[in-house]
């Protein structure tokens, strides 16, 4: 397994697809290594030029397009350290991958749209990847937002055997 930092390869996979979608699997495994390497260059590398997006519902987050996605991307490298998606179930299929499972950390700046501060957050999240021709084409993060807003405001254990607020 190659060192994906904070993001969760380990967790059970369902593979629905075939060598399409190990193909998916491989691409993001190669667009973790780039992001949290902070390689902004490598990280483009791995997804589509075709209107990619990068959508977190619970902020109201909608980024669309090649030059604003990787513009996205500059300033998540810049702020986020120190956390990552810990993934419980992947399911990888052809055209998506969906991992569910909990983002830990304490971001501190813009929080995909939402201003953090730097306190503890433990979110319960789903995260679909979407690919065209085995390149990321975006990700779409579903969680709750009223939890996300308690939490950016008030922080959390950060124990996953707690449950959340």
């Amino acid at each position: 397994m190659v060192d994906t930092g904070p993001f969760d390869f380990s967790a059970e996979r369902i593979m629905a697809g075939g060598a399409k979608a190990d193909a998916n699997w491989r691409r993001l495994e190669e667009h973790t290594v780039a992001e949290w390497s902070g390689d902004l260059d490598a990280t483009m590398a791995t997804m589509t030029r075709n209107d990619p997006f990068q959508i977190m519902y619970a902020t109201g987050l909608n980024v669309r397009g090649f030059d604003e996605v990787r513009a996205f991307y500059k300033r998540r490298m810049e702020t986020f350290s120190g956390q990552g998606f810990f993934a419980k179930r992947w399911v990888i299929s052809d055209d998506v991958i969906v991992g569910n499972g909990y983002f830990s950390g304490a971001p501190t700046g813009e929080f995909f749209g939402a201003p953090a501060t730097g306190k503890t957050l433990l979110i319960p999240m789903s995260l679909w990847i979407y690919f065209e021709d085995t390149l990321l084409r975006g990700e779409a993060t579903y969680l709750d937002g009223h939890e996300l807003r308690l939490q950016l405001r008030e922080g959390t254990s950060g124990d996953i055997s707690e449950p959340v607020w």
